[in-house]
């Protein structure tokens, strides 16, 4: 008589692996996952999202934390080529001062100082620079140079000379250096380009008013590449372009103070709101790959693929490969507790754990710019409102949050036996207040079967139940038995649940089978 035996899966730590046949990958990895929380020893559905703030007329497309110095913050919304400020999701619009309106929404944003030292915010929204003063927006005034010699001070028309930020018509990415330099990739025809200001000797600080004309550097790219975005990284300002990533490193009033690098990297960068610090590295988003950006010590700086990690071999590469470059462009990302999201303009997006170092897939979530504020996670959105996400609600604005979990198709270690599949248990949180319900079936030698739709709400049932099992009372942790009765080489279980406002924990599977001598 064949002996009953038992697999158990109750891992699902390693994700989801796109690359390796599903017949192949290790049993805590996953074929798919879908609006799923992952661990060791559970997966849970993932927590919903709700309006924060009332609703704008147009998309809104940018949002920013502007931290003043006196510890006090503001969160700015920009939408319709304006500017608005939160007032506990009430968004008011700030007042514009000699000019109508931005030059785009799609903006960037750096909290800097004015040469009274006050808080000001810069902004790059493709056209001249602009600054939020926290009363009103305007257009940056060009500093005029002068010749203080005669005072004891410098002679600005000689040393630095011109100042060119007029000419500067297509701000359209924007950072500081380690010593609180700007750059700016803001030249209206070469798009290789970084400007940098002006430091001045005489308030010992840098001014954004004052662009040197000969306080910048063209890049050597090659076939037309162009500038996506800056960010500082380490002690470099990284120049992240199309083809090609570059370090510059220094500060200075010459350009021999400053030293280039070409980072060693396969692939430049498609989306500039795709690069987010995450942790110790920068993650962003290739024509192809998600890499991320390392430095191992201060003057080396590489990257390396992270959509297919190595350690654990979690990848989503075919997914990746099967969104358009259009959509690859408009990508937005966000890191935040311990996870570094990549959403795509269908609402797909691509969840990589830091701590597990896995990928899962989320979906609804159509941003258009991420924020994190105040430990909650905020994204603004095409329909004119701010939503905030909210682990203890089960829905996305009233919409199902649709879970799924196909594990790994399974043989045991034998290919070419048949088994004869017995019986399923399935071990899932129940709860006191919320029904919890979910879907189990299961492909046996690829053809699907049907086995079953499972509640956890199993309190003040006497009796045998639907799965052969007992219960009398609350339990927290609850298990179901189904049979299966059915044969084949390999099965694979497949789990979802649809249901809106459905909480959902499950700790594991285990499953009876017996195993047939191979013929």
């Amino acid at each position: 008589m064949a002996q009953k035996l038992l697999q158990v899966l109750n891992d699902f730590s390693l994700g989801i692996n796109e690359t390796v046949s599903p017949n192949l990958i290790p049993n805590n990895a996953l074929v798919d996952a879908e609006n799923c929380i992952l661990g060791k020893g559970f997966v849970k559905r993932r927590g919903g999202f709700v309006k924060y703030s009332n609703q704008l007329l147009q998309p809104i497309k940018t949002l920013y934390e502007y931290y003043k110095n006196d510890g006090s913050k503001e969160m700015l919304a920009v939408s319709d080529q304006k500017i608005y400020k939160d007032n506990n999701g009430i968004l008011e619009v700030i007042p514009f001062n000699t000019i109508t309106s931005l030059s785009s929404s799609q903006t960037k944003m750096i909290t800097y100082k004015d040469r009274n030292i006050n808080d000001v915010t810069l902004i790059a929204d493709k056209g001249k620079l602009k600054v939020y003063n926290g009363t009103d927006v305007r257009e940056v005034t060009p500093h005029t140079p002068v010749d203080n010699s005669s005072t004891g001070g410098g002679n600005e028309l000689a040393d630095p000379g011109t100042n060119d930020l007029s000419n500067l018509t297509n701000f359209r990415a924007i950072t500081l250096n380690k010593y609180e330099r700007v750059f700016a990739a803001a030249h209206p025809t070469v798009k290789n380009r970084v400007s940098f200001c002006h430091l001045d000797p005489t308030i010992g600080y840098a001014v954004y008013d004052y662009f040197p004309a000969t306080h910048f550097f063209d890049l050597a790219t090659i076939d037309n590449d162009e500038i996506v975005d800056l960010k500082l990284f380490r002690d470099a300002v990284i120049v992240f372009c199309k083809r090609s990533i570059w370090a510059i490193y220094g500060d200075g009033r010459t350009l021999n103070d400053y030293e280039i690098k070409k980072i060693n990297v396969p692939d430049g960068c498609i989306s500039s709101e795709s690069i987010k610090e995450v942790g110790n590295n920068i993650f962003y988003l290739s024509n192809n790959h998600i890499y991320s950006l390392f430095s191992t010590d201060e003057n080396f700086i590489s990257a390396e693929i992270i959509s297919h990690v190595k350690e654990t071999g979690s990848n989503i590469e075919q997914t990746l490969k099967n969104i358009s470059l259009a959509d690859k462009e408009q990508a937005v990302g966000v890191f935040f507790e311990s996870k570094y999201f990549l959403s795509f303009p269908s609402g797909l997006t691509l969840v990589f754990d830091t701590t597990l170092g896995c990928w899962t897939k989320y979906t609804n979530i159509k941003a258009n710019s991420f924020l994190s504020r105040d430990g909650v996670l905020l994204f603004s959105s095409d329909s004119g409102y701010i939503y905030r996400f909210d682990e203890n609600v089960f829905n996305d604005d009233g919409e199902p949050i649709n879970f799924s979990l196909t594990l790994k198709n399974m043989d045991f270690g034998y290919p070419v036996n048949d088994k004869k599949f017995r019986r399923l248990w399935t071990i899932a949180q129940q709860y006191d207040v919320e029904s919890s319900s979910f879907n189990v079936k299961a492909k046996i030698d690829y053809m699907e079967r049907e086995l079953t739709d499972i509640s956890t709400d199993q309190s003040l049932v006497w009796g045998e139940g639907n799965w052969g099992e007992v219960h009398w009372g609350y339990k927290e942790v609850v298990q179901n038995s189904l049979r299966i009765r059915d044969k084949g080489k390999n099965i694979q279980l497949i789990i979802s649940s649809n249901e809106i406002d459905q909480p959902l924990i499950i700790y594991g599977f285990v499953l009876q089978y017996k195993l047939k001598k191979a013929k």
